[in-house]
């Protein structure tokens, strides 16, 4: 088995944009400034160090400043009154860096050493001891998965043996799996800064919808107003509404009886989203079954969402008053063309999405013989 020698270096990726008046040198000493940072690093004359802000789009070049002959360095800047993030990197704008959470009157030291790996220690501000951890824990992510790429290129895929790459396929999933518990805990548990936000958006090729849903709901809590909080939760409602974590987007159609109905309505239940119609045959069989469920259930919280995908209302009133269905039933009577299934990307029925109390999606795609054990818990 050919088993990959090289593991692409973690680190943030954002899109760069250079901006070349800056790059040759608009000095620190010439911006009158409201922040400072003072550096020191181990590295000789004439090193370039970049400072950007993080954007979502880019990194926005800020200043450059080179080492002197003690490899000091020093920006001077114009911060923001809300605390912001930015990145330093050396010699170009590719990282690795150091990224840095910079408000208005923050005066911050920086220590900096490279040579195999990048290190730096930062003091000062309002968050960076909280920067500094998550820095930390990407870092040794780094070394650790250096180390581990050194042992797989020893490997020869030739004659490696099937335990042989079993046993370092198991290492590296289990690398990847500690350094996603190791950020969803410093999400979890560091009170909430701006690096709450870098570490659940920045630090996976692939964001984590539960990662980003706990850092959004901290934001929300303490940092209500901040751009980063906005920033986060537009992230999340581009998830999509299958993804697990998310709120169920909106759905709002007419029952049997003419009256409109909101999905919102039924928040502080559990719900069932359930796609079907009249005219589909393995719909028809599931609703016994969950037609028992219900009944079971619906006095503890549990209610019933059905969008019909039907487009004569004669036959989807016929259909419910011959299955016995007593729950809540919707519809725009478009068939196919329905707004709610193409706002859930429904392309076969039956199709189900089960929501907790808050109404955020905890899984899609199950049948009737899976609900029970589905919404046991969420009752609770």
């Amino acid at each position: 088995m050919k088993f990959i020698k090289n593991i692409q270096r973690w680190f943030l990726t954002v899109t760069i944009v250079v901006a070349s008046s800056v790059m040759m040198g608009c000095t620190s000493s010439q911006v009158k400034s409201d922040f400072i940072i003072k550096g020191n690093s181990n590295l000789p004359q004439n090193t370039l160090f970049i400072l950007s802000k993080i954007t979502d789009v880019q990194l926005q070049i800020i200043d450059s400043s080179y080492a002197d002959i003690n490899g000091s360095f020093e920006f001077l800047g114009n911060g923001y009154d809300e605390s912001t993030l930015y990145y330093i990197t050396i010699g170009n704008t590719r990282p690795p860096g150091v990224p840095l959470i910079i408000e208005k009157g923050a005066k911050l030291s920086l220590k900096i050493s490279k040579d195999e790996f990048l290190d730096a220690s930062i003091s000062g501000g309002k968050y960076n001891a909280s920067m500094y951890k998550i820095f930390k824990i990407y870092t040794d992510f780094e070394r650790t998965m250096t180390s581990f790429n050194k042992e797989v290129e020893a490997i020869d895929p030739q004659t490696a043996s099937a335990n042989v790459t079993a046993e370092t396929t198991k290492k590296y999933n289990d690398l990847i799996k500690k350094r996603t518990a190791d950020i969803e805990d410093f999400v979890k548990t560091e009170p909430t800064t701006p690096a709450t936000y870098f570490a659940a958006k920045y630090l996976f090729n692939q964001p984590i919808p539960s990662i980003l849903i706990m850092a959004y709901e901290k934001l929300r809590k303490d940092f209500p107003n901040s751009s980063y909080t906005a920033s986060l939760g537009k992230t999340i409602n581009e998830l999509g509404p299958t993804t697990n974590g998310v709120i169920a987007p909106e759905i709002i159609l007419k029952t049997p009886q003419g009256d409109s109905l909101a999905l919102s309505s039924l928040k502080g239940k559990v719900v069932l989203i359930d796609f079907w119609a009249s005219w589909c045959g393995p719909c028809r069989r599931e609703n016994p079954h969950v037609k028992a469920i219900y009944e079971k259930y619906k006095d503890k919280g549990f209610e019933i969402y059905g969008v019909s995908l039907d487009s004569k209302e004669a036959n989807w009133k016929a259909a419910i008053q011959k299955d016995g269905l007593t729950w809540k039933h919707v519809s725009d009577l478009k068939g196919w063309k329905s707004s709610a299934a193409q706002l859930y990307k429904v392309r076969s029925i039956p199709a189900t999405f089960l929501l907790d109390r808050q109404g955020r999606v905890v899984k899609s795609g199950f049948r009737s013989n899976q609900l029970e054990a589905l919404i046991i818990p969420l009752l609770d």
